[in-house]
């Protein structure tokens, strides 16, 4: 007993020495390990007061966001700083709210990063087998210090969210949240991996060649299978890693037709003359729809790993999620 109980002293002494130094480590890392390395898996941890403004309001307000809680942004679509190019995307997307980015912790700086899918900066596309496939992939991003008080040391990102009218976040419901919360360390491991392997940007229809013949235009809801979107990724990791499903965030072909067809942002959505594969013009979706016989169509059903095993299909999109029963409000504080 006399010779164990040292020995015991020493083994655990030794652990706790490991346990600290790798905590130590952890929070060493800094912007350029977060990008170049995607070490995010060494983030700290912790609440970050995110500046944030609801559509129609110039007042900042400050959300404590914790890990994996979800950012909305949008565009004031009559504000004049709006440019041409950044209209053709936001009226292509359904909704107030036309981009999602989810946090996912802080740097020993006290910089907070974020996760999301995004497409490149040179709008590079290709046509084959599979229809457009659109260049982008998985980002970690920089969001800045606690409110907003410093900027990133690097601010060499292709789309900043600081050129959005309104950005506000929201969480997962409670039971939501901790049933996520088992699956932590999986996501980060996952999102990692896909940070690493540049997981591809996909687009939630599918336009090819083929769609000049028959005019159909199908709805792709893969999962992660093949890329994603930016809100179909998280979704898709939620899902499959943590078997967390979120209600009432997809629309049906109908529903997606009927957005351009009868909204009136949606009626001067445009597919951009850079992804269109039909010819090198700008061509509005409501006259592809109305005039020239195009349609959507819906996708095959597809099996989940959710809690009640349920079957999705459709398209979801960054204002479904921000409007889903499944996530709250997250109250801003003062300074």
């Amino acid at each position: 007993m006399k010779i164990w109980y040292p020995l015991f002293i020493i083994m655990v002494s030794a652990l706790g020495f490991y346990s600290f130094n790798s905590e130590s480590n952890s929070s060493l890392i800094r912007q350029d390990d977060v990008v170049t390395t995607f070490a995010i898996e060494h983030l700290v941890n912790e609440i970050y007061y995110f500046p944030s403004n609801k559509p129609g309001v110039s007042e900042t307000e400050f959300q404590p966001l914790e890990r994996f809680d979800l950012i909305f942004v949008g565009y004031d679509l009559n504000a004049k700083h709006v440019v041409e190019n950044t209209l053709d995307l936001a009226r292509s997307i359904p909704g107030v709210y036309t981009h999602m980015l989810a946090y996912i912790g802080k740097d020993a700086d006290g910089f907070a990063y974020a996760v999301e899918m995004n497409s490149d900066k040179n709008k590079s596309f290709s046509i084959g087998v599979n229809g457009i496939e659109v260049g982008g992939r998985l980002y970690v991003y920089c969001l800045g210090s606690d409110y907003g008080s410093k900027e990133c040391p690097q601010d060499n990102y292709i789309y900043g969210i600081e050129s959005y009218d309104y950005m506000w976040a929201k969480r997962l419901k409670p039971e939501l949240r901790i049933q996520l919360k088992h699956s932590e360390k999986q996501l980060i491991k996952t999102i990692k991996e896909d940070l690493l392997n540049a997981h591809p940007f996909q687009l939630q229809f599918d336009l090819s060649l083929e769609t000049t013949v028959n005019k159909k235009i199908p709805i792709v809801d893969d999962g992660r299978q093949n890329g994603s979107d930016c809100t179909t990724y998280f979704i898709s990791l939620f899902e499959e890693i943590a078997s967390v499903c979120l209600d009432d965030i997809r629309m049906n072909a109908k529903a997606w037709e009927a957005y351009y067809l009868n909204d009136p942002i949606g009626q001067q959505a445009i597919i951009p003359k850079e992804y269109n594969p039909f010819n090198s013009e700008n061509i509005y979706i409501m006259e592809m729809l109305k005039h020239s016989g195009y349609f959507a169509v819906d996708n095959q059903p597809r099996k989940t790993n959710c809690t009640d095993r349920r079957e999705v299909h459709g398209i979801t999109t960054p204002d479904l999620v921000f409007n889903s029963p499944s996530l709250v409000d997250i109250d801003p504080v003062g300074l």
